[in-house]
């Protein structure tokens, strides 16, 4: 389960760098809709993070069929961390130490917080038969996915800042019911052929895979990676361990200090996500030069689209889109 979920979170955090710096040059009037994946799949780099999304698919399904979900999605959200290393190497200069301590710190306020929360005993889905877990996870999956809509509605009609947290919770939301779906997925693919084309997980697995791709991609989009790979990371495991507890029947072993804890993990997360979200919206120091970087000698060996023309950007977010590598993920 260990090796798998860490595989996972590798390939997911490689996977999410390449897509955000493609999707960040696409046309805002795309977000939302499949036009977008249509032209972010003309892009051979876009397509190399598809494939590296994919493989984190394959690894994070073996480790749900080995562990409980909240203990898995706890390893995943590692991703944030290799995200941040691949951005630190394209940019070709260190993200600030405040950068680096909010996003570590994310990391370690939601493994701090899943640990404390994750289930008593190695079992999971609370050893429900199989019948039961199938209806459990639909029903979590179900709310994950109503949650998800709503936001992604939400963020759709919004600007700025606020629009990229609706999208970034979206996309998590989208990513925890999922989660859910493969967890169900892998449980009935051991049962042969024939259950897995008379399951709902299996058509279950293609519509929430779609629309999680699709509003991943809307929240990259934004071209405001500090705030969306930090809320993507941190709600995606977080909803995934309330529906493991609250629907699944994975019984945590906290206590009352361990919820005292819990709560202020909690709070800790969101601390480093408004300080990530606050230097997302600010330029570095070296901000006016930042229009030499491209005729500049020192480049990226990865090719860099160019933003598509938006005239109802935000003025503080065409730094972000010219300069992504400049400004950093997290």
């Amino acid at each position: 389960m260990i090796v798998s979920a860490l595989a996972a979170a590798a390939l997911y955090g490689a996977g999410a760098a390449i897509e955000q710096r493609q999707a960040a040059a696409a046309p805002r009037s795309a977000a939302g809709r499949p036009r977008l994946l249509l032209l972010l799949a003309r892009q051979p780099l876009w397509l190399a993070g598809i494939a590296a999304q994919i493989g984190g698919f394959a690894a994070h399904a073996v480790a749900l069929r080995s562990g409980p979900l909240a203990t898995v999605q706890m390893l995943v959200a590692g991703e944030l961390v290799v995200a941040v290393v691949i951005v630190r190497f394209w940019s070709g200069r260190p993200l600030s130490k405040a950068s680096w301590a909010a996003a570590l710190t994310v990391v370690a306020a939601i493994a701090a917080f899943l640990v404390l929360t994750s289930p008593a005993g190695h079992g999971h889905a609370g050893g429900l038969p199989q019948h039961a877990l199938g209806a459990a996870a639909a029903l979590g999956a179900a709310a994950a996915g109503a949650g998800a809509v709503a936001s992604a509605v939400a963020g759709l009609r919004a600007e700025g800042r606020r629009r990229a947290v609706l999208l970034a919770v979206a996309a998590g939301l989208a990513d925890s019911c999922s989660a859910v779906v493969t967890l169900a997925f892998s449980h009935v693919a051991s049962h042969g052929l024939v259950a897995v084309v008379t399951s709902w997980s299996v058509y279950a697995l293609v519509v929430s895979g779609a629309g999680n791709v699709l509003l991943t991609q809307s929240a990259y989009q934004t071209g405001r990676p500090m705030i969306t790979l930090p809320i993507i990371s941190a709600v995606a495991p977080v909803a995934s361990v309330a529906i493991g507890i609250g629907i699944l029947g994975e019984t945590p072993r906290t206590g009352v200090l361990g919820g005292v804890a819990a709560a202020a993990a909690v709070l800790v997360t969101s601390l480093a996500l408004a300080c990530l979200a606050r230097l997302g919206q600010s330029p570095p120091p070296e901000a006016p030069e930042a229009p030499e970087a491209p005729g500049s000698s020192v480049k990226s060996p990865w090719p860099v689209p160019s933003p598509a023309p938006e005239p109802d950007l935000e003025p503080d977010l065409e730094p972000v889109l010219a300069g992504c590598a400049t400004a950093g993920r997290a």
